[in-house]
C-alpha cells in the first residue's frame, strides 16, 4: 500500500525535504506531486508519495497470510546480497514454521509467485523465521556428511527421503567436493529425492528380504512347515506322514478298548481298571 503525505513550506524543495524525513525515504524513492508552487504571502505545498518497492509488496503479502492465518507474527523486509529476505517474528513463530519447514516453504513459494505474477519481478524472495533457515542447513550438512560415511563404509547406496529444491541443493553442495560419495536424484515431483552413492569401492548387492508375516522366506518362496510332513531333520526333503490306521469292523457281541485288534472283548466282560469308590461323607451312616 502506498503512503503519501502532503507538506506546505516556504519553498518546493524545502516542502519535499521535509517530507521524505517525514516519510523517512531517499529521494528516488518516492513520487512529488507540487500541488502548489507558493509566490508571494504564499507557501508551497507538494504531495510527496512513497513508491512502493518489491519488498514492501512481498512483507505486504506476508503479513496477509499471517493474518489469515491468524497468527499473531509480522513480517519485515530487507534486502541481503541481492534477495528480498523476509523474516517473520513474533509468539506464533512455530506456527509459521510447521513441521520441518513445510508452512515456511509455502509461504515463500506463495510469496514468490505473488511477486512474478502480480509485480512482474523476479526477486528472489527467502521467507525465514527465527533463523530455521540457517539453522535448518547446518542439520542437512550434518546429516549429508553422516550419511556419506555410511554409504562408504557400507558399500551401499543411500537414499534419503523427499525433500523440496532448496534442501536438495544443500545436500548436493554439501557433497561436491567429497571424495568418498557422490549424489544424485532420483524420482519425479513430490517422490523426487538425493541418492548417495559412494565412490572407490565395489558396490553390494542388497539381498532380498522376506517378509515374516507374509510367510515367504529371503528367496521369495513361501514357507510352510505344515507342507513339509515329518522332515524332523530339516534336510529340505518332503516326508509323507505315516497312515492313519483303518477303522476295524468290531466281532459281534465285542466293543472296541483299544487300538489294536486283540482289544476287542465281550461286551459282558468286566471292564479293567482301577476300583471305584463311592464318595465319601454324603452316603455315610452315623
Amino acid at each position: 500500500m502506498e503512503k503519501s503525505v502532503v507538506v506546505k513550506a516556504s519553498s518546493v524543495d524545502l516542502a519535499v525535504e521535509k517530507a521524505l524525513a517525514e516519510l523517512g525515504a531517499e529521494r528516488d524513492r518516492v513520487q512529488v506531486e507540487v500541488l502548489a508552487k507558493g509566490g508571494l504571502f504564499q507557501r508551497a505545498e507538494v504531495r510527496v508519495t512513497l513508491k512502493e518497492t518489491v519488498a514492501d509488496a512481498a512483507a505486504e503479502f506476508v503479513n496477509g497470510v499471517l493474518s489469515a492465518m491468524r497468527l499473531s507474527s509480522r513480517a519485515e523486509a530487507e534486502e541481503r546480497d541481492g534477495e528480498i529476505v523476509l523474516d517473520i517474528e513474533g509468539q506464533d513463530s512455530g506456527a509459521a514454521i510447521g513441521y520441518r519447514g513445510e508452512v515456511l516453504d509455502a509461504i515463500q513459494f506463495l510469496t514468490r509467485t505473488y511477486i512474478n505474477q502480480e509485480k512482474n519481478s523476479s526477486a528472489k524472495i527467502v521467507v525465514d523465521c527465527e533463523n530455521y533457515r540457517a539453522k535448518r542447513r547446518d542439520t542437512l550438512v550434518a546429516l549429508a556428511n553422516r550419511l556419506a560415511e555410511k554409504a562408504y563404509r557400507t558399500r551401499r547406496k543411500v537414499s534419503l527421503e523427499p525433500m523440496n529444491p532448496f534442501e536438495r541443493r544443500i545436500i548436493h553442495s554439501a557433497l561436491a567436493d567429497s571424495e568418498i560419495a557422490e549424489t544424485h536424484s532420483e524420482g519425479e515431483d513430490a517422490a523426487r529425492h538425493i541418492v548417495i552413492v559412494p565412490k572407490g569401492v565395489e558396490l553390494r548387492e542388497d539381498r532380498p528380504r522376506g517378509n515374516r508375516r507374509d510367510g515367504r522366506r529371503g528367496d521369495g518362496r513361501r514357507e510352510n512347515r505344515r507342507e513339509r510332513g515329518n522332515d524332523a531333520k530339516g534336510d529340505g526333503r518332503r516326508r509323507e506322514r505315516a497312515p492313519r490306521a483303518e477303522e476295524e469292523e468290531v466281532p459281534d457281541g465285542r466293543e472296541y478298548r483299544g487300538y489294536y485288534t486283540d482289544d476287542f472283548v465281550k461286551a459282558d466282560a468286566p471292564k479293567s481298571g482301577p476300583p471305584k469308590f463311592k464318595s465319601f461323607g454324603g452316603n455315610r451312616k452315623r
